[in-house]
């Protein structure tokens, strides 16, 4: 994948995953809000029928018209009835009931509304890495090396220094972020053969992260506005084939097989790009570099 493919893969993300969460937000709220309001409205209809309940199996008092034994008769009695212990009971189970049934359904369509959301935010072109790590970061590593020679490109035809800023500036910092270089090298050093190798390995490994990081620098910080100076392009050109030489020496002391296979998964997707941009006759100029292992 071209750093270009790269950008428009992360901007679609970015898009996805934000209308996502505010649809997530709002399904929650609305929910809570939904809970709030039937709960409420539970314990009001509860307490209304307690308060009915209560008055119907309410008697005037006949303290002042009776004994104090008769008296304690009736409130015992009172007090003890089947039908009021029946009916408040009803009710109870009934609250609790109904509490029950909301929380376990909200918390159900909570769930799967987070899961749909989960799904749903994805973007349809996600990248998807190879199931062999170690491939992987040789696949990486592979297009920092072509990148490195679409660089170079961009140095050798450019004439005025903010044309070529504006363009490397945003293509390198697509390279820095999505194949991690320094990170991939600390990753593959443990599979280094042989194993007596590693110190050569990952000290060419670590230059050629170097060299790219001082082109990186030096296109932010030294390229102006104007023409060229003398050196200016002789210095980004010497650190990005530096880069790439490195690279193949610390290739060198890679698996042969893993080599291959993030090669040849570099060069098919190139094919697949070729012959979309041909499809589509809106698509542009697709001009792609000889990729550097073609040429040794």
């Amino acid at each position: 994948m071209t750093p270009k493919m790269e950008r428009q893969s992360t901007s679609s993300s970015s898009s996805y995953y934000g209308y996502g969460f505010r649809s997530f937000i709002s399904c929650a709220l609305f929910l809570l809000l939904l809970q709030h309001k039937v709960s409420a409205w539970t314990n009001y209809n509860c307490n209304d029928q307690t308060v009915i309940v209560s008055r119907a199996h309410h008697r005037p008092s006949t303290a002042l018209y009776s004994s104090p034994s008769s008296s304690s008769r009736d409130n015992n009695s009172e007090s003890s009835s089947p039908s009021s212990i029946s009916r408040q009971s009803t009710i109870t189970n009934r609250r609790e009931n109904i509490q029950q049934l909301i929380q376990s359904t909200t918390t159900s369509f909570l769930a799967t509304t987070a899961l749909v959301q989960t799904q749903s935010i994805l973007p349809a072109s996600a990248y998807t890495p190879d199931s062999d790590p170690l491939r992987e970061s040789l696949y990486l590593m592979s297009r920092v090396q072509e990148a490195t020679v679409q660089q170079e490109r961009f140095v050798n035809r450019a004439t005025q220094q903010d044309v070529l800023k504006s363009k490397m500036k945003l293509t390198l910092r697509l390279v820095e972020k999505n194949y991690r270089l320094l990170d991939q090298i600390t990753f593959c050093s443990e599979y280094v053969t042989p194993s007596d190798k590693v110190v050569e390995a990952t000290t060419a490994g670590y230059e050629a992260a170097e060299a790219l990081q001082n082109a990186i620098d030096y296109v932010n910080s030294d390229l102006k506005s104007g023409e060229f100076e003398k050196g200016q392009k002789e210095y980004l050109t010497a650190n990005l084939s530096e880069c790439r030489e490195c690279l193949f020496d610390f290739f060198s002391y890679m698996p042969k097989d893993g080599l291959e296979g993030a090669r040849k998964r570099v060069e098919e997707e190139n094919v697949a790009n070729r012959d979309e941009f041909d499809g589509d006759s809106d698509a542009g100029v697709y001009n792609p570099v000889i990729l550097p292992w073609k040429n040794r």
